[in-house]
């Protein structure tokens, strides 16, 4: 077996399932470009250890995952915001409209007080 071979099915052993025939592919063509200019063994060598390359290629597909998650925890975290927000708002405004009423009631009956009242001070 050639060392690009074993190094590809090593690989192909550590990578997770999820774009590895793409990964595996992309890996072959640079290995084979670079044996072109040398041997196998030194691409193989000067690309790493496969362990290394896995590890690398599996973070990467980790990372939108996290970022969906991150988003999904703040897309959350806003909606209970709003909810709160909105729930505040809607507790406080039958009471702001309550007191309104009650103030202008108020405000009537003072109107009408003075309007009764007799007024002393008449020329």
């Amino acid at each position: 077996m050639s060392p690009i071979a074993s190094y590809l099915e090593e690989l192909a052993r550590l990578l997770r399932r999820r774009g590895r025939t793409r990964i595996l592919a992309e890996v072959r063509a640079h290995l084979l470009e670079a044996a072109a200019r040398g041997s196998e063994q030194d691409a193989v060598e000067r690309f790493g250890p496969p362990a290394r390359v896995a590890a690398q290629f599996n973070a990467v597909a980790r990372r939108p995952r996290a970022f969906l998650q991150r988003a999904f925890a703040v897309s959350l975290a806003c909606a209970g915001m709003a909810t709160v927000g909105t729930a505040t708002v809607w507790a406080l405004e039958p009471a702001s409209a309550h007191q309104a009423a009650a103030a202008s009631q108020r405000h009537r009956a003072v109107s009408l007080h003075h309007r009764a009242a007799p007024q002393e001070d008449r020329p």
